[in-house]
């Protein structure tokens, strides 16, 4: 960030500072063609070259001080030339009073130049020898020996009070733009960061739940496929491949889906049949394979009513719950089971595999699942105990609730496994 003390952020001290320049010069020709006339030749020559010496020094000081980016507060290098310059002009008071009128310039220069405290007592010594050097001309200063010097001094510091405050405050405002521009800056960096990271998750939720579930599909059809052949039966390892060939032209159309669209399933096909699609794709019947039962507790027709939104999110988290059923439970059985509750609909997945601690920290699978939920305005229950098989109960609002079929809304239960081995006993 640029510092607002450098002389390219200080229009109004930019400008102070050349007409402070000029003020010198042009003090310094009045008072040179004043007296200059008036002079003996060895004077008027020993005065040329005191003139001539004090311009130099203030002009060479007042480069350096610029190239040094001093700013409209001052500097206490500046007494490096001020110095000469003073003690110089006050050597001019030897061969003329009309040396006084430098002196209204260079109240300016060092109130210009140098830090507040050090400007005002430069500009007493400048006002002390200006009427000090007019009073050994003149005789004993009078009124106006003294007032002269002390009004220049006076309306000096008022000026560069002025142009010291209103560079201040466009310095405040100009450092107050440059950080809103930096906030700016950041905010869009950090929402160009955040679009980023929510596209790779969406991304990584869409290829989860599609792509990567398809394959698992196509693994267990060829793993069925394999055993039957080393149990001779061709008809069926025959079937499995088949069903494997159709998985790997879904995932094709997936794959192509997901890049065009959101890769879910096309709208107005009726959600009953989107969910048993899911599950004669993702588990096929084999030895190997767990039993995967739908049950659908809404009314015939009624699946019609839920909106696309939520019908899609319910397929999407389905196509997750059914693929951590398949990779990580290791279950003989899992029960799928669709309803409506208070307005909200309802998909209980119920498993007696292997169940795990709901405390510990949850895979991409169940993150995704709640992601999703979340999205739709829905809500994600838990609940699981190692060997104790695992139960989630997905809650998402569709606004007026379905109506129901003839059996009761299953309720996700303390402990699932038992509830789907007593249902086997």
């Amino acid at each position: 960030m640029t510092s607002p003390a450098g002389p390219q952020r200080a229009p109004y001290a930019q400008a102070l500072r050349w007409l402070v320049h000029a003020l010198v010069y042009l003090l310094v020709a009045i008072a040179a063609l004043r007296t200059l006339p008036q002079l003996p030749e060895t004077a008027a020559s020993l005065r040329l070259v005191l003139l001539v010496a004090l311009v130099s020094v203030y002009s060479i000081g007042a480069r350096m001080a610029s190239a040094r980016g001093i700013g409209h507060r001052g500097s206490w290098w500046a007494l490096r030339y001020l110095v000469p310059v003073l003690l110089l002009w006050a050597c001019c008071f030897t061969l003329s009073g009309d040396a006084v009128w430098i002196a209204f310039g260079l109240d300016f220069a060092v109130l210009y130049a140098l830090p507040l405290v050090g400007g005002v007592s430069a500009l007493v010594v400048v006002t002390a020898v200006a009427a000090g050097g007019f009073a050994l001309w003149e005789g004993p200063a009078g009124a106006a020996g003294i007032l002269g010097p002390v009004l220049g001094a006076l309306v000096a510091l008022a000026v560069v009070l002025v142009v010291r405050t209103l560079q201040d405050v466009i310095d405040e405002r100009t450092q107050l733009a440059q950080d809103l521009l930096d906030a700016q800056d950041q905010i869009a960096r950090t929402q160009r960061e955040t679009a980023r990271a929510e596209e790779r998750e969406r991304i990584a939720r869409d290829l989860h739940d599609t792509v990567a579930q398809s394959a698992l599909s196509i693994q267990m059809l060829l793993d069925a496929a394999r055993t039957a052949l080393e149990a001779s039966d061709l008809e069926t390892a025959s079937g499995h491949l088949a069903q494997a060939r159709g998985a790997a032209a879904l995932t094709s159309r997936q794959t192509r889906a997901f890049v065009d669209a959101d890769g879910a399933s096309a709208s107005g096909t009726p959600l009953h049949e989107r969910l048993q699609e899911v599950l004669t794709e993702m588990a096929p019947s084999s030895a190997d394979s767990p039993r995967v039962q739908l049950r659908w507790e809404l009314a015939e027709g009624e699946d019609g009513q839920v909106p696309e939104r939520a019908a899609s999110a319910l397929e999407r988290i389905t196509r997750s719950l059914v693929g951590n059923v398949l990779q990580h439970a290791d279950a003989s059985r899992a029960v799928l089971t669709v309803g409506a509750q208070d307005g909200d609909l309802v998909l209980d997945v119920v498993d007696d595999g292997l169940g795990f601690d709901p405390s510990t920290a949850e895979g991409f699978g169940l993150r995704t699942v709640r992601a999703r939920a979340r999205a739709a305005g829905g809500d994600v229950t838990v609940e699981s105990a190692p060997g104790e098989g695992t139960a989630v109960q997905v809650r998402l609002p569709v606004g007026a609730a379905p109506g129901r079929g003839t059996a009761a809304t299953h309720v996700v239960q303390e402990a699932p496994a038992a509830d789907i081995r007593e249902e086997q006993g």
